[in-house]
């Protein structure tokens, strides 16, 4: 059925099903009129490292428009709707929707305002899902039984297609209600500029020279340790990538800490630490090899040693003065101290400042800064 109607909670919609390339054409010539769209994907990201893009659902206050990217040879259309200016693409909890879209087909995405960022900055609560978005405002309950089902199946059953309609339904109500409020608080574009944030994250992903300190427990190495790891992140990322299978399925990161803390790795070692023998099987030989690189590496290019933000002297009064200083400048522009600066983007606030290695925070953007950084240096000048 490639056309149906859908009549749910005193609400109707036609929804159409988009297999070829001629009326995918005529539908972004079309949407390139608007002020704004609705979007969603569902994908699949079982056991590889990439997401797997089964659906693009678009709503553009008339109709819902089911796109099948594995009915296509080719759904470049949709290039230029993505990145325009002019058309705003409303999405819900948008990173992994980003990250399949640009990875997948290179999507470069614009004017993106994401409905939980944008939740999150208005009060009504951090991390709230689209459901209880949609319940909140429309005071709808939506059937969430299909959130782990199989997207790459066909035919989708239509089931599936009335669930991922209503993903972008009311996704819409629910971008308008947030917009006008956000707008008279003057905070719309710092949703923007929040998804402008994440998207120059996902595309900068590629650099895998600072993945080692992602890998959990990487403070607890010396720099020796710490230049291992660089190497094995590094090698693991790249093996990951290149063969679209998760990074657990070459080496986990206890796994990894352990080799790099030990004098001299074994493939019986490997074994006894109890790592997958298919990975040692792949993997294990190639493992010792890039310790072997690792340690013929000038202490001169070894990272800087990392500093866990709790061993920092006085790293409590520092982040009180802070946390003081983001929740007078809440209060003062009526933005939820969480959402305008949290624990972990004060943390990086002052290792930066003091000089130490850390995970950048893409989130320590302009409209953050324009608020913050000036109370911040104020704060931190009685500790320099």
């Amino acid at each position: 059925m490639a056309r149906f109607h859908l009549e749910q909670h005193q609400d109707s919609v036609h929804v159409e099903t988009v297999f070829n390339a001629e009326r995918l054409q005529e539908l972004c010539q079309s949407w390139q009129t608007l002020d704004f769209i609705a979007v969603d994907t569902e994908f699949d990201r079982t056991n590889t490292y990439f997401h797997r893009l089964a659906l693009i659902q678009i709503y553009d206050g008339e109709e819902v428009y089911l796109i099948d990217p594995l009915a296509f040879d080719d759904i470049s259309a949709l290039t230029d709707i993505f990145k325009t200016t002019s058309v705003v693409k409303a999405f819900h909890s948008c990173s992994e929707d980003l990250e399949a879209l640009y990875h997948q087909y290179g999507f470069e995405l614009n004017q993106v305002f994401d409905t939980q960022i944008a939740a999150s900055l208005d009060g009504i609560g951090l991390s709230v899902g689209y459901g209880s978005i949609v319940e909140h405002f429309l005071s709808l309950v939506l059937d969430k039984e299909h959130t782990k089902t199989d997207w790459l199946q066909r035919p989708l059953s239509q089931e599936q297609k009335v669930y991922a309609a209503q993903d972008v339904q009311y996704l819409l109500p629910v971008y308008y209600r947030l917009r006008d409020s956000l707008l008279e608080k003057g905070l719309f574009e710092c949703v923007i500029e929040d998804v402008n944030s994440i998207f120059s994250a996902i595309i900068q992903a590629d650099d895998y020279s600072e993945a080692y300190l992602k890998v959990k427990g990487a403070f607890r190495l010396n720099q020796f340790q710490l230049n291992r790891l660089q190497k094995l992140a590094q090698w693991r990322e790249t093996l990951a990538r290149d063969n679209n299978i998760p990074k657990t399925f070459v080496f986990r990161d206890h796994h990894l800490i352990e080799v790099c803390q030990k004098e001299k790795t074994t493939i019986s070692d490997l074994l006894s630490m109890g790592c997958n023998r298919g990975s040692i099987r792949k993997y294990g030989a190639e493992l010792i090899r890039q310790i072997e690189l690792a340690d013929q590496v000038s202490k001169t290019e070894w990272p800087e040693p990392l500093q866990p933000f709790h061993k920092i002297p006085q790293s409590k009064k520092m982040f009180s003065a802070l946390k003081a200083e983001v929740e007078n400048v809440s209060q003062e522009h009526n933005i939820p101290a969480e959402a305008l600066c949290n624990r972990r983007l004060i943390e990086y606030y002052i290792k930066m400042t003091l000089g130490y290695k850390g995970r950048p925070n893409r989130f320590w953007n302009s409209w953050r800064q324009s608020l913050l950084e000036q109370p911040f240096k104020q704060a931190m000048q009685e500790f320099l």
